[in-house]
């Protein structure tokens, strides 16, 4: 029983990711953007255009790449995918703090063991070290974390 217990949270959330993975296929998707925002289209002859949303009309989708203003025909668009704003300095910070709470902790774990048992080592050397260490790797971490990236706003059925 216990371990039906645990899988059935684990089965809710694998059903809820796959519905929140839906790609839609609504054009409105497509004219809600903001001019200026960055996006990827892909066409159904193999075509691909990276640049800023302009405009859409009923079967149009306007889009300025580096070398042109391009009016793409909706009925040859494959796929609509806008880019998100990066986190990474919100990244940073996180795990500059979620490695250093970490390390504070371990290191008073260990200086509590030290006060018990007798180090040779003072009584703050594992908050001293573990601290420092742990705030390094969790800078690290968020640094290297992914963020922003591409996501489906069209896609054709």
């Amino acid at each position: 029983m216990a371990l039906l217990s645990f899988f059935s949270p684990m089965a809710l959330l694998m059903v809820a990711s796959a519905l929140v993975a839906q790609v839609p296929a609504n054009w409105d998707n497509v004219t809600q953007l903001a001019a200026g925002t960055e996006i990827r289209v892909i066409m159904t002859d193999g075509r691909n255009f990276r640049g800023e949303f302009q405009s859409t009309t009923g079967d149009a989708l306007i889009v300025a790449t580096s070398a042109a203003q391009e009016s793409l025909n909706r009925p040859l668009i494959t796929r609509v995918s806008s880019k998100s704003k990066s986190h990474r300095l919100r990244n940073t910070l996180i795990g500059l703090g979620v490695g250093g709470g970490t390390g504070l902790i371990i290191g008073a774990a260990s200086d509590q063991s030290c006060a018990r048992n007798g180090c040779f080592f003072g009584g703050n050397f594992g908050k001293e070290i573990f601290t420092p260490f742990g705030a390094a790797v969790g800078l690290v971490v968020g640094v290297v974390w992914p963020t922003g990236g591409w996501h489906d706003v069209y896609r054709a059925k």
